[in-house]
């Protein structure tokens, strides 16, 4: 009997242990537009509940399936918006499987492939504006509509793929808020994306991102000039009206098939520059902080708002860390701010009523408690709270 114990507990011990750990999921849609399905993974942000108060920006990128981008895409935004200092807000990402990568992704029909030599694998080109008219018609209304997503959309493509991000911007700067092009293919069709730049630059835009990087090339390969490098003196050169321009030129110790990941991390970096917060920001009054991201939000167009775990944590430590002061009137107002933030969230007005109990203000806690009791009835701490509240009043 103890060896069929032992036993049974080793199953359930590996079971348990066992589990995996999940970084997306993969779906179907059926483009109209392109008359096929189109496979997509999604990456949900650590706090993402189906609870619809909380919403998120959105990144779509392409080349899901090309060298674990998917992975480490999603991950670099998991952990830039993590931790005490988040650099960029939580986000959904959305990682699009290329199917026919050359159709999809070329503005133009050419036969000439990198190398300088025509070839007729190149016949299906010339598909770009149909995959926008994927994006922009099917893909993502269909994630707006099924996920809560804010108001802020990011287009990143590499090599290829980065061929899309440009035309998209040409073509309907408005729909995304941020494009990221990662070593984008401007040597395509005799320089095709250059050459439409001086239409572009005319047009004026409004609070507009865009991230492009490429890295110095070994000049005996084909092209011998970076058509890159040139796109971004071109852009410094006659800026374009809204639009905001970052770019990284990196050496000879990086190469197009290195800079993926450092130029994905530099790219949202640079496009929510001035998002991150000073760690010693919860020393001081929390109307910094909510000044710090009224600054971010005017500044990108979309209202950003740090993570309600992040302010509750900030609530907490003024309130009871003995590690430094503790300042209860300093964890109230943080806890308000998030309730402010998330008046939706029955935790936020949870830690505020356990703010007010904890300073013997009984009526204001009694309220907090009684609203987080009226967005979750199952919140039994808050049930026990108004209980000895009210017997306190008795």
């Amino acid at each position: 009997m103890k060896k069929l114990l032992f036993f049974l507990f080793t199953l359930i011990t590996l079971n348990v242990c066992a589990q995996e750990v999940v970084i997306g999921k993969k779906h179907q849609i059926e483009s109209k537009v392109l008359n096929e399905n189109r496979e997509y993974w999604v990456s949900l942000p650590s706090s993402y509940r189906k609870n619809g108060y909380k919403k998120y920006p959105v990144l779509y990128f392409t080349d899901a399936n090309l060298n674990s981008f998917f992975h480490a895409f999603s991950g670099i935004a998991k952990q830039m918006s993590s931790d005490a200092s988040p650099q960029i807000p939580e986000m959904i990402v959305v990682g699009i499987v290329s199917q026919n990568r050359v159709r999809d992704s070329a503005p133009t029909r050419s036969l000439i492939q990198w190398g300088g030599t025509a070839t007729k694998a190149l016949e299906t080109t010339g598909g770009a504006d149909n995959f926008l008219k994927f994006l922009q018609t099917e893909l993502v209304p269909h994630i707006e509509q099924n996920y809560h997503t804010a108001d802020y959309r990011i287009l990143a493509g590499y090599s290829f793929t980065g061929l899309t991000v440009i035309h998209s911007l040409y073509q309907t700067p408005e729909f995304f808020n941020a494009y990221m092009a990662i070593d984008p293919s401007l040597w395509w069709d005799n320089q095709i994306m250059l050459k439409r730049f001086r239409e572009f630059s005319k047009k004026e835009l409004s609070k507009r991102q865009l991230f492009v990087s490429t890295s110095e090339r070994v000049p005996s390969l084909y092209p011998k000039e970076n058509y890159v490098i040139e796109f971004i003196q071109k852009i410094e050169a006659s800026p374009v009206k809204g639009l905001n321009v970052h770019s990284e030129i990196f050496g000879t110790d990086q190469n197009h098939h290195t800079m993926q990941i450092m130029s994905f991390y530099l790219g949202l970096k640079n496009i929510f520059s001035g998002y991150m917060i000073d760690d010693a920001i919860r020393f001081r009054p929390a109307t910094e902080l909510k000044a710090h991201f009224e600054n971010i939000s005017d500044r990108l167009g979309v209202k950003l708002k740090p993570r309600e775990g992040l302010v509750n944590f900030f609530g907490y430590n003024r309130l009871y860390d003995n590690q430094f002061p503790t300042n209860s009137a300093a964890a109230i107002d943080f806890f308000k701010l998030n309730t402010e933030y998330y008046p939706e969230s029955y935790n936020a007005w949870d830690s505020l009523g356990e703010a007010y109990w904890h300073e013997k203000e009984y009526k204001l806690a009694l309220d907090a408690y009684k609203k987080s009791t009226q967005l979750n009835p199952g919140n039994s701490n808050a049930k026990e709270k108004i209980k000895e509240i009210e017997e306190h009043f008795n």
